[in-house]
C-alpha cells in the first residue's frame, strides 16, 4: 500500500494555496501530490464531469480524484520523505470532508490560509473572468442573496471561514491545526514557510524560492498570447495529450515554471476593487463571521473590518 498524506492544506481558495504548494514541492523532505486539488475527500464516489455546461458551473473540477485506488496511486512514489501532502481548498467548505478525513487520516496535520473574504471573493471573480466563466459581469451582484453568487460554494459562502473551521476543531485536536493569514504570506513568505515546515516536521531551515506568486487572477489582455501559453491554451492541452513526460519535465524545472508563470502574469490586468464597495460588502456579508473567527483563532482581525 502506498503512503497517504500526513498533512493537508484545506484552503481557502485564492488565498495563496497554489504558491504554498509550489514552495512545499521545493523541500527535499516533502512529497506533494502531482495533482493539486485532488478534492478526494469531498468527491469520493461522486461523478466528476469532464465539462460542466450548467449555467452556474458548480461542478467544474474535471481533474478531481473520486476513487480510492486513484488517490493512493498519487502517493505511490513516496520514498524517504518525512512529510506527504496534498492541497484541496474544497475541503474547507465541503460538509463531508472533515469527517471523511478524520476517519481515514486521524493524525493528519491540517493547514488553512485565510484571506480577507471580500478580497478573496474578488480574486476568485477575476480568476473566473480570466477563464471566461464569471458568474455575472458585475461584481456588485454578490450583494444579492438570491443570486448565483450565494448558491455556489466557491463564491460568497467560501468566505464564511469560522463556521467551516469549527467542523475541524470539533473533530481534531487544536495541535493538528495551523491557520495562517494571506497577509502573513504576502508580507513575509519566508517566515510562513519556516512555520509550515516546522509544523509538518521537516527541516525548517530550508529556504524555498518564494519570490514567485502563482495562479494569479485577472482579465486577459492578449487572447492570442494566452492561446499559446495560458493554462487552458491549445498548446498546453496538445503537449499534455501527446507528451505527458514533457509536461512533467517543464513542471519539474523551476526556471521554466517561473518563466511561464511570469509571462502569464504580465498578460493579465486586474482593475482594483474600490474601498467603498469592499467596506460595504464586508459589513453586510462578512462582519459577523470575521468577529466569530477572531474568537476562534484568538487573533485580532480588525484590519479585515476596516
Amino acid at each position: 500500500m502506498s503512503s497517504l498524506p500526513n498533512f493537508m492544506i484545506i484552503g481557502a481558495g485564492k488565498s495563496g494555496t497554489t504558491s504554498v504548494y509550489e514552495y512545499l514541492k521545493q523541500h527535499p523532505e516533502v512529497f506533494m501530490s502531482e495533482v493539486k486539488e485532488t478534492n478526494f475527500f469531498a468527491l469520493e464516489g461522486k461523478e466528476v464531469k469532464a465539462e460542466d455546461n450548467s449555467p452556474e458551473q458548480t461542478e467544474h473540477y474535471p481533474w478531481a480524484i473520486n476513487n480510492r485506488t486513484a488517490y493512493e496511486a498519487l502517493f505511490e512514489n513516496v520514498k524517504s520523505e518525512k512529510a506527504v501532502g496534498e492541497v484541496s481548498p474544497m475541503y474547507l467548505y465541503n460538509a463531508e470532508a472533515p469527517e471523511k478525513i478524520k476517519e481515514a487520516l486521524p493524525n493528519v496535520k491540517l493547514i488553512a490560509i485565510l484571506r480577507q473574504p471580500v478580497d478573496r471573493l474578488y480574486s476568485r471573480y477575476m480568476h473566473l473572468v480570466r477563464e471566461n466563466r464569471q458568474p455575472s459581469n458585475d461584481f456588485r451582484d454578490a450583494l444579492r442573496e438570491d443570486s448565483i453568487w450565494w448558491r455556489r460554494n466557491d463564491l460568497v459562502s467560501e468566505g464564511f471561514y469560522a463556521r467551516y473551521l469549527h467542523r475541524y476543531y470539533d473533530l481534531f485536536p487544536a495541535s493538528q491545526i495551523k491557520v495562517f493569514l494571506y497577509d502573513d504570506l504576502r508580507n513575509d513568505g519566508s517566515r510562513v514557510m519556516r512555520e509550515i515546515f516546522d509544523f509538518i516536521g521537516v527541516d525548517a531551515d530550508f529556504v524555498p524560492e518564494t519570490g514567485t506568486t502563482y495562479n494569479q487572477s485577472g482579465k486577459i489582455k492578449n487572447k492570442r498570447f494566452d492561446a499559446l501559453i495560458g493554462q487552458n491554451s491549445v498548446l498546453v492541452k496538445t503537449v499534455s495529450r501527446i507528451s505527458p513526460n514533457m509536461v512533467k519535465t517543464i513542471k519539474s524545472s523551476k526556471g521554466l515554471k517561473k518563466l511561464v508563470n511570469s509571462l502569464r502574469a504580465k498578460n493579465l490586468e486586474k482593475a482594483p476593487l474600490s474601498n467603498e464597495l469592499k467596506r460595504e460588502m464586508t459589513s453586510s456579508i462578512y462582519q459577523s463571521e470575521i468577529q466569530k473567527l477572531q474568537l476562534l483563532l484568538n487573533r485580532n482581525l480588525e484590519h479585515w473590518l476596516a
